[in-house]
């Protein structure tokens, strides 16, 4: 702030113009006394009624996390990555297994073709062929499954794999 000097026969500055800026300053600081007053007083009733709704631990506010919760959270995540591991190995040995069953019937329906007749034969190269389907559908879809990894944390849970 700046003042007007005083009239030459006084020294210093104009009092009006000091008393008028000292009144503003108390007008200012009285405002700001009963707004802090009144923010306090709100804080201290959202404090009491988030003790009084057993809201987290009181002493951090609504919508942070305690402790407890992360750490339970986090218990959480890691079981879910356990059993979606767990989940896709089974998946991985299903198909393992059934690739291991479509050679072996193949490699059986090829011994038993090369004894029967020709019709027989027919009948043997169409349920080779469909078994090669089965076992390439597999493997394909073993391949979307690993290659579209879903997000543990979705809601929705893993994406059904697409058909053959």
């Amino acid at each position: 702030m700046t003042f007007p000097r005083a009239p030459l026969t006084r020294r210093g500055y104009s009092e009006e113009a000091v008393h008028d800026a000292l009144r503003r300053c108390a007008q200012a600081l009285t405002a700001l006394t009963e707004e802090n007053d009144r923010l306090r007083a709100d804080m201290q009733r959202h404090r009491d009624w988030i003790r009084a709704n057993n809201i987290g631990d009181g002493g951090s506010p609504t919508g942070v996390p305690t402790v407890d919760a992360v750490l339970q959270q986090a218990r959480a995540q890691q079981s879910a990555e356990q059993t979606v591991t767990a989940a896709r190995e089974q998946a991985r040995s299903m198909v393992r297994a059934a690739r291991a069953q479509a050679e072996a019937i193949l490699q059986q329906r090829w011994e038993q073709a090369a004894q029967s007749t020709e019709n027989d034969q027919e009948e043997t190269e169409r349920l080779i062929s469909y078994l090669r389907q089965v076992a390439q559908s597999l493997t394909v879809t073993a391949d979307q499954y690993d290659s579209k990894r879903p997000a543990i944390s979705s809601p929705a849970g893993p994406a059904a794999p697409p058909g053959p």
